[in-house]
């Protein structure tokens, strides 16, 4: 496919801070990742993470990651999940377009509960909430309803 395909299949197969963030996702979730060079998605397969090459077939979340933000990622050092967390977030307030991440929730909040996606949060832990709030997501609520494309 491309780099930035690559460079996530490598990340969530070898690093233990990918996996150690997805391990409390079911084998049902699914995000579709809209690359530089083409589409593919994330999955849970046995309880590890994997990128495959192709369109999603029923995504929780589409992103929207362009190379650089991919680079920036996959390129963090820390064995912390809270680390990465902000790091995703720093790329969905990104100014630049050539960094700028971009996330839409397709599921039902049940069908997000269910997959285990409450658990991925839950290990990014005060860290992450705390610089959420810093740089003003003070309506978790909202910002949810922004991300499903509402008003």
């Amino acid at each position: 496919m491309n780099e930035s395909f690559e460079a996530l299949r490598r990340f969530f197969e070898t690093a233990e801070v990918a996996r150690k963030a997805a391990r409390p996702l079911s084998d049902e979730a699914e995000v579709a990742l809209v690359l530089d060079g083409g589409q593919a998605r994330f999955v849970m397969r046995g309880g590890k993470p994997a990128v495959l090459e192709g369109p999603a077939e029923a995504p929780d979340f589409t992103l929207t990651l362009p190379d650089r933000a991919v680079a920036r990622i996959t390129a963090l050092k820390s064995d912390e999940v809270g680390e990465f967390g902000i790091e995703f977030f720093k790329l969905m307030l990104e100014k630049d377009p050539a960094l700028k991440l971009h996330a839409r929730i397709d599921a039902p909040t049940s069908k997000l509960l269910a997959h285990g996606y409450l658990g991925v949060l839950a290990q990014g832990g005060l860290k992450v909430t705390w610089w959420l709030i810093k740089n003003g997501v003070k309506n978790p609520k909202a910002a949810i309803e922004q991300l499903r494309g509402g008003k």
